[in-house]
């Protein structure tokens, strides 16, 4: 995806304003005769192609439409039709992640594609709320599986008032392919603007006439923002959050197992196997689905998953915490709730607050905690992973928000679970005087250093940076911020603060001082999951260490203009040559890039990527010309024109 090249050779060239690729999404309906070479001589970049619906039906061109386009050069993305269903959150998720299994299975991505998608046309009669936790479902297990996040297809008004124009899938980094029919310059987007992402790809005809599909029309598509999957990671899975259970446990209901998030290897499979625990856990014979329906036999006792992720590099399990203790099917009573569980503790980030289990009838014989973050009215709350002690440490995430803890009881008949009051607003730590150049995190305390120039500073919160961590902040004009040891992925962003705002300048970040790539400008002072850094006003919040540095809009390096990859040309038509009365011929086409290059020959430089005209005379007998380009970070690109 990534790569419309723009190649200038040329004795004429002509600076076009940048253009959005071209694009056809195809599925059986077109069927299996379609001339990929002619769609892509048709200035059609890239696709996707129907691989799969519901959880049985395999779209038997898929394979054929892959294959023969990426074979013409266009970059190829698969897609899901959806077909929600479920009554319940056990048999919501089954069947969400049956179907991303089945969509994963069938279009094994791979480095170079467009991202795996998600068609939302149908709601199978759920009702919004539902439907946001279905398709939830199924976007989780497709990154659980792939490290990807998939892209949403929907049209306006579908994404409106089948799933109340929720923007949670926008703010966990989820693109949007828009489905708006229209021959205006810019689609309908829901969801506030997607987040304030806008679109990715449009689809913007439902009949469009291409070249090479005999069909009468097509669904045509525009991309924004083309840029292919980078190669997936190699190595043996290890489990990054524990698989879970949902559902009610009780002899007679279906529950189903969600496999948690794994590091390593990509594309990754799971297989499951149910356990009955009573201090200790042993099989379930046959029960190795991802749904298991407990019987009265396991009624009184705990339920865990483990959960088997399998790579190309090896295998590695996991297992779910237990579940309450399976409730009886005739009714009988569960605990009851007399006083409500109590939170204690200073609402501060870095403090520890401590959960009173509250008072119960039904003689409990355990209790287990859910800490949860809610929002600042203690409303929408959230389970946070991993926080199922009697204690909690606050966090960065913390701030702004309310906490609670849900606290279940358990005795030998089942289960039932009751929510403290929320909490007050959680409060930052106060941050100290900041140390110049350098500083070591200290455990449980803010911290702040500020560059040896007065440029700039970085702030953090407790728990952001591990402690005993030295924070180095370098002046400018290459701010750079160093962790020792190295960190790859802080849990929650630090903050850097410039003394001057960079006011009209676009910000750049790097790992290595040679390749730059763009920081998102943010809407608040909020980090969104899935961003590693963004920019907000006079500072940047970012998960990563790393050099920031300011660069003149639209000038030559600006980040924002330059692909993700070395150049690489596309010709977007027919070559014509022109035979002069001396012998030479003049060689004409147009060629694209999606990026700054600096064209060979010519030494021409080109500031905006696009779409461009190519004209070079040739001498007698030569019957081939390499243009090269050469983009601001010194890659290099090369298109051979053979005439």
């Amino acid at each position: 995806m990534g790569s419309r090249v723009i190649a200038l050779a040329a004795l004429v060239l002509v600076t076009s304003a940048a253009t959005y690729d071209k694009g056809v999404d195809v599925s059986n309906h077109q069927g299996s005769a379609i001339d990929w070479p002619q769609v892509a001589g048709a200035g059609y970049t890239f696709a996707f192609a129907k691989a799969s619906e519901g959880t049985t039906f395999t779209d038997v061109t898929y394979a054929f439409n892959r294959s023969g386009a990426n074979a013409a050069g266009i970059v190829v993305g698969a897609y899901h039709f959806a077909r929600p269903a479920g009554t319940g959150d056990a048999t919501l998720t089954a069947s969400a992640i049956g179907q991303a299994d089945h969509f994963v299975n069938i279009a094994q991505p791979r480095g170079g594609d467009l991202p795996p998608v998600l068609d939302l046309e149908t709601t199978g009669g759920l009702k919004p709320a539902t439907l946001v936790k279905w398709t939830q479902a199924w976007v989780n297990e497709v990154v659980a599986r792939t490290g990807v996040p998939p892209l949403v297809y929907t049209s306006p008004s579908f994404w409106r008032s089948a799933l109340g124009d929720t923007t949670a899938f926008a703010l966990a980094g989820s693109p949007l392919w828009i489905a708006h029919w229209t021959k205006t310059g810019s689609p309908t987007v829901p969801a506030s603007n997607w987040g304030g992402f806008g679109w990715t790809y449009w689809q913007w005809s439902d009949c469009e006439k291409v070249p090479g599909i005999p069909r009468s029309c097509v669904d045509a598509d525009r991309a924004a923002s083309l840029v292919g999957l980078p190669a997936f990671p190699t190595g043996v899975p290890a489990s990054a959050t524990a698989p879970s259970v949902v559902g009610t446990p009780r002899a007679g209901v279906r529950l189903a197992a969600v496999p948690g998030t794994w590091t390593g290897g990509k594309p990754v499979s799971f297989s499951y196997q149910w356990q009955a625990c009573n201090g200790s856990c042993t099989s379930i014979p046959g029960a190795t689905l991802e749904t298991f329906t407990p019987t009265s036999a396991l009624v009184g006792r705990t339920l865990v998953v483990l959960v088997t992720a399998t790579t190309k590099s090896g295998t590695a399990t996991a297992t779910s915490p237990p579940t309450a203790v399976v409730a009886a099917a005739n009714g009988a009573t569960p605990p009851a709730l007399v006083t409500a569980p109590a939170l204690s503790g200073t609402l501060q980030v870095g403090q520890t607050l401590a959960a009173s289990t509250g008072t119960w009838n039904g003689a409990p014989t355990s209790y287990a905690y859910q800490w949860q973050r809610c929002d600042a009215t203690g409303a929408a709350c959230l389970a946070i992973d991993g926080a199922t002690a009697s204690t909690y440490v606050l966090t960065p995430g913390d701030v702004g928000a309310t906490i609670d803890v849900l606290v279940t009881a358990t005795n030998p008949v089942g289960s039932q679970s009751a929510s403290s009051p929320p909490s007050a607003v959680v409060v930052e730590a106060p941050v100290p005087p900041a140390t110049p150049a350098s500083a070591a995190v200290q455990v449980g305390a803010a911290g702040a250093v500020v560059t040896t120039d007065a440029a700039a500073r970085v702030t953090w919160q407790p728990g952001a940076v591990p402690a005993g961590t030295i924070v180095t902040l370098a002046p400018t004009p290459r701010l750079t911020l160093t962790l020792t040891p190295a960190v790859r992925t802080l849990p929650w962003p630090v903050k850097i603060v410039y003394a001057a705002p960079p006011t009209g300048e676009v910000v750049g970040f790097s790992t290595d001082g040679k390749v730059w790539a763009p920081v998102a400008e943010l809407e608040s002072d909020a980090l969104p999951a899935g961003l590693s850094l963004g920019l907000y006003a006079d500072h940047l919040l970012t998960r990563r260490a790393g050099m920031f540095r300011t660069f003149t809009p639209d000038a030559w390096g600006d980040p924002r203009k330059v692909s993700r990859f070395a150049p690489r040309l596309r010709r977007v038509a027919p070559i014509r040559v022109k035979r002069l009365r001396s012998g030479a011929a003049v060689v004409s086409t147009r060629l694209s890039a999606p990026s700054q290059v600096l064209v060979v020959p010519g030494r021409r430089r080109l500031l905006q990527p696009g779409t461009f005209p190519v004209r070079i005379r040739v001498r007698k007998g030569v019957h081939r010309v390499t243009v090269t380009a050469i983009d601001p970070y010194g890659r290099r690109g090369r298109f051979t024109l053979s005439f």
